[in-house]
């Protein structure tokens, strides 16, 4: 009796099955994984190498993590739920005599879905702390603007096709010239009670009177907003006050090594 009710009970195997990245990166196989039944891959995270997915050697600082949200056909469909840049690439952008401007915030898509995004903006020169202080506001407003009007599935290939990169490097070059522009991170935010920042969120550029920036017209109104190095090179704006600045760093950096 014990022998037919052994040979009565069938042995399940486990298989490989599967897993399918977004049509963004063209369907490409992310993995594989080892389970008794497909139905099992759902809710999984696998981490993958940008590189693996889109044969561009350029891309091989990039990790990104996807999540099985359904089965078809036996396979798993996946999502982007982040990126991530390795910390070495971050050490190489850098070199004496740059600034690393970073910054963390979240921001909410069009389908009411939240995402911290982690810039990195390298300026090509010291620059001052009121100087940063400006680009962490464009940064902030400009990424906010964006991703308000698109949904997640968007962002994510904005910042994968890196023209998030390439926007953000353009509006900061006109606070002050830029080497890198890059995502260090970005990943979907789950958890409830975060607050993303507002889109309409304005800013000026620092008053004159401010004590991290140079005076060098007295009498002028303190209420006019500054403009930009870019859209004049003799203004009374900002540009003039930032050329100042950079004639001065050599004797201030002269005097710290003596």
């Amino acid at each position: 009796m014990a022998r037919e009710s052994a040979q009565g009970l069938k042995v399940k195997k486990k298989k490989w099955f599967s897993i399918i990245a977004p049509p963004i990166f063209r369907e490409a196989v992310v993995g594989e994984i080892f389970l008794y039944d497909s139905s099992e891959m759902k809710g999984r995270c696998i981490t993958a190498n940008m590189m693996n997915l889109t044969n561009n050697p350029r891309n091989q600082s990039i990790n990104i993590k996807f999540r099985i949200y359904d089965v078809k056909e036996g396979k798993g469909v996946t999502q982007v739920l982040g990126a991530e840049m390795t910390p070495g690439s971050i050490k190489r952008l850098m070199r004496r005599g740059r600034t690393k401007v970073e910054d963390s915030f979240v921001v909410q898509t069009s389908d009411k879905k939240l995402v911290r995004i982690k810039p990195v903006i390298i300026a090509n020169s010291l620059e001052r702390q009121s100087v940063t202080a400006v680009i962490r506001k464009v940064l902030r407003s400009n990424v906010a603007r964006l991703a308000i009007k698109i949904t997640y599935d968007q962002l994510v290939e904005e910042i994968m096709g890196f023209k998030l990169q390439r926007h953000l490097g353009e509006q900061s070059s006109k606070v002050t010239r830029i080497r890198n522009s890059e995502i260090k991170a970005f990943f979907l935010v789950e958890r409830e009670g975060v607050r993303p920042i507002s889109p309409n969120q304005q800013f000026e550029l620092p008053k004159k009177e401010d004590d991290n920036f140079e005076d060098s017209e007295a009498g002028k109104g303190s209420g006019q907003g500054e403009d930009s190095p870019d859209e004049s090179n003799g203004s009374d704006g900002e540009a003039g006050e930032a050329s100042d600045d950079s004639e001065e760093k050599p004797a201030e950096e002269s005097s710290e090594t003596q």
